[in-house]
């Protein structure tokens, strides 16, 4: 045993600097009272990018992009795992209030609690309306915005276009038909297995594995609901976002998975309105394009921070 572990020490040894700021660590920080999971990497003092993670996932959406990156060049990376996603704490919904602009402050106060003053934000899905909470509250802090299939605009979310649709009317009067329906989905999730199993978005076995999980944890459901309930406020907010980015002037890359048929490709295109400068890049991939193609969508973000390295310090 104990050759075995100089052994393991020697071969430790060697490895260099630059290796051990690649490779991630994990842990949990304590947030308003909740044990906030995190995943990070690279040097503190380096240029920091913020990744906040969409829905249904969590930080695992962006382990092996964050890990690259880190590998890559000089940059700090770190997400977190939103209260009630991955391995954060899941309070109920009477302890904890599940909206979006309670989860963006949570966010808020972690990055404060992390000494995160200065940030470029990479933000999917949920991450869209949290991220761009934290914009509007403190602009300045914001260094370069890269967005993935998340949207600002309706151009990009069919399902929210007709005002009389279900969505819009569920979001003015919280239908429970819609509730007990996103209930029966949720409690029908699988363990995933060869028979039967269907990954259309190609999130793999392991975070789907993480997201039934999480989900399926006493009390989740009616948070989720709760928080879908509450996107209405979202959409209510995207003119407001929109003048944000308009004002903003800072680097923008924008990278879509076309095969998502929930927030669409003209969300994409949609930023250049706002954001003229917007480096936009339609892939051949899913709704979760960091683990359906992690080595391109790397490869895009680690070309646009070497580009922008001196507006990201």
């Amino acid at each position: 045993m104990y050759r075995l572990l100089f052994g393991l020490a020697m071969a430790l040894s060697f490895l260099s600097p630059a290796t051990w700021a690649a490779s991630l660590h994990e842990g949990w920080q304590q947030v308003d009272g909740l044990e906030l999971f995190y995943r990070e990497a690279g040097d503190p003092h380096a240029p920091t990018v913020v990744f906040l993670h969409g829905n249904p996932l969590s930080s695992i959406m962006y382990a092996q992009v964050m890990e690259e990156l880190a590998a890559s060049q000089s940059v700090h990376v770190i997400a977190m795992d939103y209260p009630s996603f991955g391995y954060s704490d899941a309070p109920d919904h009477i302890r904890y209030r599940y909206t979006f602009d309670h989860l963006a402050e949570t966010v808020s106060h972690f990055l404060k609690l992390r000494g995160i003053a200065r940030y470029a934000l990479y933000m999917q899905d949920y991450g869209v309306p949290v991220g761009f909470r934290l914009i509007s509250a403190n602009p300045r802090a914001i260094t370069a915005i890269m967005v993935q299939n998340g949207v600002i605009h309706l151009d990009g979310f069919p399902a929210a276009q007709d005002p009389d649709g279900e969505l819009r009317r569920h979001w003015q009067h919280r239908n429970p038909a819609v509730d007990a329906r996103r209930t029966a989905y949720i409690r029908a999730l699988a363990y995933p297995q060869a028979a039967h199993w269907s990954d259309e978005d190609h999130a793999g076995a392991d975070a789907t594995l993480q997201m039934i999980a999480a989900f399926q944890r006493p009390g989740v459901i009616d948070a989720r609901n709760d928080l879908w309930f509450d996107y209405g406020n979202n959409v209510a907010r995207y003119p407001a976002w929109q003048a944000s980015l308009r004002s903003l002037h800072v680097p923008v890359l924008v990278l879509w998975g076309r095969q998502d048929q929930f927030f669409t490709t003209p969300g994409a295109e949609a930023y250049r309105r706002d954001a003229p400068q917007a480096e936009v890049h339609i892939l051949d991939s899913t709704h979760f394009a960091t683990l359906d193609a992690p080595d391109q969508v790397a490869a895009l973000v680690g070309d646009f921070l070497r580009r922008h390295r001196d507006e990201l310090h």
